[in-house]
């Protein structure tokens, strides 16, 4: 999930490392592949169903993976963080003259001769109208941060755009028509009749710019994709794609050893070990832009108290959870961004596990034991509602973890699974987390390449404006997030973002549980899958089976 965000911002350098898995392999049929694959066809599998299949209009990491397939972006972003050209032939840099010296004109170079998958030709027209469509206030977006500083855009031929900003936009290149920053480009002759697009029937299977064609949607069960017999780069070596909804993490392991999958997608961490060693399988694991972490709804009066968010940390035992429930699958760290990243904090200060110090601060608070073993404070329990999603094991098991530390202290916990489409639903849809309906919840946000967290803390990003779930606001991180976002210098925004870290360390409005480290299983007759920080099939192009 973009939650997985989000939202969900962060490395311009990474270390990736690619470990092989098991080396046996099977005999091989007469063509050199193996006697489980098919030719031209690859099958991957998700736990979730998508809420829907427009990336302008989900919050689901899972249809940014869908879309990695189907729709078209301005650029990629390659195996350590780089930008990729897509529909635009070039990336825009003051040195180029693409961005103006006062950095607030950007000039987009679009590609000749593409065409949506209808055959329809793909021009600036169909930009200027997706900009339109994300600014609509009816449409039920993620987020507009960033488009909102669009003044206006100009076409002045079919193939070129300008974006004409309020201010500069540092992060632009992750948030203009990018898979990390979610919109992809739809079509204006398509789109342009419906006053909004919250419910119109492209949502189910949209027509798009990239390699594949959606060709089936069946719900609960799978989505199909076919080659795009449009596509600009040319024929496709891989033909069709069969992702499988598959709710249970093992009857997806059971498939990955019984090779009836291609991909296995992000596996779970108490999985890694036997899929590593499973015969025909290869693995490869990737240090993402992704961190998992425990929020506090901060509209709650208990959590308000800085001393119970303290407590809570203290109480969270985090390499507890690192080694039982991910079996050593990540990196245990007290900031957002990984240690590669160029806005990394080192030494920030973080909350060892320890329960004296957590019932001292709960003292202090107000929050005294009483005789049911419960703490009270004039006349309350403290109770507190965590919310997950169903279907997640290793979420049930961090929980349990976490709830025998909250026992001993006093902290009665209520663990509420939702379906994913409900608790990370919009706003305007009614989701679990963006209408702040808890008091806990634990999930992870995908970092961008950019180091950019703005939509996920500033004030104005509180739901329904964006990301902001935490309802977390203080005015001088805003104003260090503004420097960074307004100024193209790297080293003025490392300042900033290193100092907005060092706020988040002491406001604690979130328990950073861990940085995570991403496995995949493949099919070793699967060639070219190089997953990324942000997205695993960024060139599905270039896929073949």
């Amino acid at each position: 999930m973009f939650r997985h965000a989000v939202v969900g911002l962060a490395l311009a350098v990474a270390l990736i490392a690619m470990l092989p898995g098991c080396t046996k392999v099977e005999s091989s049929g007469a063509s050199g592949l193996h006697p489980w694959t098919i030719p031209g066809t690859m099958r991957w599998a998700d736990g979730e169903e998508p809420d829907n299949l427009n990336p302008l209009l989900s919050t689901e990491l899972l249809v940014n993976d869908l879309s990695a397939f189907t729709m078209g972006y301005f650029f990629q972003f390659g195996p350590r963080g780089e930008a990729v050209p897509d529909l635009c032939v070039e990336v825009p840099t003051q040195a180029n003259g693409d961005i103006s010296a006062d950095g607030r004109t950007l000039r987009f170079k679009l590609r000749h001769g593409v065409a949506w998958s209808d055959g329809a030709p793909f021009t600036s027209a169909d930009v200027a109208f997706s900009v339109r469509a994300i600014l609509n206030p009816r449409n039920n977006v993620l987020s507009r941060e960033g488009w909102d500083l669009i003044q206006r855009v100009e076409t002045p031929d079919p193939y070129t755009v300008v974006f004409h900003l309020r201010q500069p936009f540092a992060p632009f290149l992750d948030k203009f028509f990018t898979p990390v920053g979610n919109p992809a480009i739809l079509p204006e002759h398509l789109l342009a009749k419906y006053p909004d697009l919250n419910h119109v029937a492209y949502n189910q299977l949209p027509v798009g710019l990239g390699p594949f064609v959606y060709t089936a949607w069946r719900r609960g069960n799978e989505v199909e994709m076919a080659a795009n017999p449009h596509y600009w780069g040319g024929p496709l070596k891989l033909k069709h794609v069969i992702f499988k909804i598959i709710p249970d993490a093992n009857t997806v392991l059971t498939q990955v050893r019984t090779h009836e999958l291609d991909v296995d997608v992000r596996v779970p961490a108490n999985e890694v070990s036997e899929v590593r060693s499973l015969p025909g399988v290869r693995t490869i694991d990737v240090v993402s832009n992704s961190f998992r972490h425990l929020d506090f709804n901060l509209s709650r009066p208990a959590l308000r108290d800085l001393r119970v968010r303290q407590a809570i940390a203290h109480a969270t035992d985090r390499r507890a959870i690192w080694e039982k429930v991910y079996h050593r699958v990540g990196v245990v760290s007290n900031a957002p961004f990984p240690s590669s990243s160029w806005a990394y904090a080192p030494g920030l200060p973080g909350y060892a596990y320890d329960l004296g110090a957590a019932a001292r601060l709960l003292d202090e608070a107000g929050w005294r034991l009483g005789s049911d073993g419960l703490r009270h404070r004039k006349g309350e329990a403290l109770r507190l509602t965590l919310v997950g999603n169903i279907g997640n094991p290793l979420l049930d098991s961090t929980v349990l973890v976490i709830e025998s530390s909250f026992k001993r202290l006093g902290i009665e916990l209520e663990y509420k699974r939702y379906p994913t489409p409900l608790l990370f639903g919009s706003y305007a849809a009614g989701g679990i987390i963006a209408t702040g309906k808890y008091d806990l919840a634990i999930y992870a946000w995908q970092l961008q390449p950019d180091p950019d967290l703005s939509l996920l803390l500033e004030c104005r990003s509180v739901p329904p404006h964006a990301l902001n779930y935490v309802r977390y606001c203080n005015p001088a991180f805003d104003r260090l997030q503004e420097d960074a976002d307004t100024h193209y210098d790297r080293a003025r925004r490392r300042r900033d973002l290193i100092a907005e870290q060092r706020i988040l360390s002491h406001d604690l409005p979130w328990i950073v549980i861990s940085n995570i480290e991403e496995v995949f299983a493949l099919n070793p007759d699967l060639k070219g899958l190089a997953p990324d920080l942000d997205e695993v099939f960024w060139n599905a192009a270039q896929l073949s089976m």
